[in-house]
């Protein structure tokens, strides 16, 4: 091909649609023996999604409203810190979304197209797909009121506690010997409430320094937060109280460490990738050869036919099917990218094209498709849960994707004699998908590894689509040539977790004799 030839097909662009289908299906048709072949690159990127309308980020899960999913430790804090503080609204928390996931997915299509007679026409697509996802924690992320513990000052806590330690043990035994007019008396009562209290605050702070059998230390308030002035607060009048009331002095300089700035990003990569590496999944971090991944997408058959050929007005439908050739997502892999849904597809389409004052072309395509059943590896927990999911709950299912359909728009402005210039507009509507053990014998054995029943159905709910885009697009078509580069992004979305995605798209084609 001429240079020039590929500079216009790479400056020009094709009208773009929803799905991994071709967008906006033509109408026109080749010629009996003509061979088209098409090269078509896509590139999808997104960082955040919609559930239910609700547009978030990929990392929300780990904000600190929802702490407790990932790291129990942080709940457990907030707890004691409420208790020995008074401080009953404070929330510990990691920042507003601190974990930043960017997911990106490269698909290099090539397909051929070959014309029976001058109305039918076979085709055949096969996607290269380039899957890649990048996941980082923020430095001192906005709204963090934790900073971690470091295990270098390890002596420091150890001496506070001895220190802490002596000198409730020493008010205990003076109590126990009749001091302060003990056991009755306002001295006493008072003595007695400072014990309870000076206790209290130091089964949680070893709580919070060296954990519990069921959740790991980790963090702590910062120094400057309202949580860590509190504690700064209650630890020095307790010592103060303990020397000028009731003279036991060994603990009347102590001061707990917090920490001076939020965890930082490094300090969460080491703790996560701890987490994940307990439950199985791939680890967390730079990867590259995780990271990056190449695979077959889902190869696509069709036979189209133009039944409607007029001068103003064309109209073809479309019979294809998607055939299982992708990779699906890796249920050991919290941060896995599909290239495509491993089983087949059959789909219908019907588009038209209408022709106006030899300058606006309107094109509406309309796409309904089944999925087949199929198989798939799941961990069994709620569909938009907790990423973090013990593989005691992996098991194969049986699974019926919903069914599908698609209805895309796109009228262009005719610019030149070969040029133009247009906005896209695609809504796509997915049915619930369904989830169950292939025998009984699977749901008995998952119970038993799990430890309690589970039903498979848990996985259907969020599985339901409803999303929107809307994009431009410039064309170019010649007599053996057509390019084009467009942009669609997605505005809307309902039902599961549906990507916010930004589609870049570039369409080459040519046609040619090949006999």
């Amino acid at each position: 091909m001429r240079p020039h030839v590929l500079l216009l097909l790479a400056l020009s662009g094709l009208a773009p649609g929803v799905g991994s289908a071709q967008a906006v299906p033509r109408t026109d048709s080749l010629r009996a023996g003509v061979l088209r072949v098409t090269f078509e690159p896509r590139v999808e990127t997104w960082s955040s999604q919609y559930l239910n309308g609700r547009r978030s980020p990929l990392g929300a899960p780990f904000s600190g409203d929802s702490a407790d999913v990932w790291f129990p430790s942080v709940t457990r804090l907030e707890r004691d810190i409420r208790t020995v503080t008074g401080l009953t609204a404070f929330t510990a928390t990691l920042g507003h979304d601190p974990l930043a996931i960017r997911a990106e997915r490269r698909t290099t299509s090539i397909g051929l197209d070959f014309g029976i007679t001058s109305k039918l026409a076979i085709a055949i697509m096969v996607p290269l797909v380039r899957v890649n996802v990048q996941e980082t924690f923020r430095l001192g992320p906005t709204g963090s009121n934790l900073g971690a513990i470091l295990a270098g000052d390890s002596l420091r806590y150890r001496t506070f506690f001895t220190h802490l330690d002596g000198a409730l043990t020493a008010l205990g035994d003076s109590i126990a010997a009749g001091a302060y007019g003990c056991p009755a008396g306002p001295a006493c009562a008072r003595a007695q409430a400072l014990q309870a209290q000076g206790q209290e605050l130091r089964d949680a702070l070893y709580r919070a320094v060296y954990g519990t059998v069921d959740t790991a230390a980790q963090y702590l308030p910062i120094r400057m937060s309202d949580a860590g002035q509190s504690i700064a607060t209650i630890v020095s009048g307790i010592g103060r109280a303990l020397a000028d009331t009731f003279r036991i002095a060994q603990f009347s300089r102590d001061t707990f460490l917090l920490p001076l700035a939020p965890a930082s990003g490094a300090v969460l990569d080491s703790v996560l990738a701890e987490r994940m590496n307990t439950l199985a999944l791939s680890p967390f971090g730079a990867n590259t050869a995780r990271r990056y991944k190449y695979f077959a997408g889902d190869a696509e058959v069709s036979v189209r036919y133009r039944f409607l050929g007029r001068r103003h007005w064309a109209a073809a439908a479309a019979l294809l099917v998607r055939l299982p050739t992708g990779h699906q997502d890796s249920p050991n892999d919290a941060f896995d990218l599909a290239t495509g849904d491993h089983q087949t597809d059959v789909e219908l389409r019907v588009a038209q094209e209408i022709t106006l004052a030899h300058r606006f072309w309107l094109n509406l395509s309309v796409r309904a498709g089944q999925q087949r059943a199929g198989t798939r590896e799941r961990r069994v927990a709620p569909s938009g849960g907790s990423w973090l999911v013990s593989r005691n709950a992996l098991s194969r299912l049986d699974w019926d994707p919903g069914d599908y359909v698609a209805v895309d728009f796109a009228p262009l402005l005719r610019l030149g004699g070969h040029l133009g210039a247009g906005v896209t507009f695609g809504y796509f509507t997915k049915g619930r998908d369904r989830y169950t053990f292939a025998t009984a014998a699977d749901s008995v054995d998952l119970a038993t590894r799990f430890g309690a029943p589970l039903s498979a159905s848990v996985l259907d709910a969020g599985t339901s689509e409803r999303r929107m885009r809307i994009g431009a697009a410039v064309t170019y078509t010649g007599p053996n040539v057509e390019g084009g580069l467009s942009f669609e992004h997605t505005v809307s979305g309902y039902g599961g977790l549906i990507p916010v995605t930004s589609v870049f798209r570039i369409v080459m084609r040519t046609s040619r004799w090949p006999f």
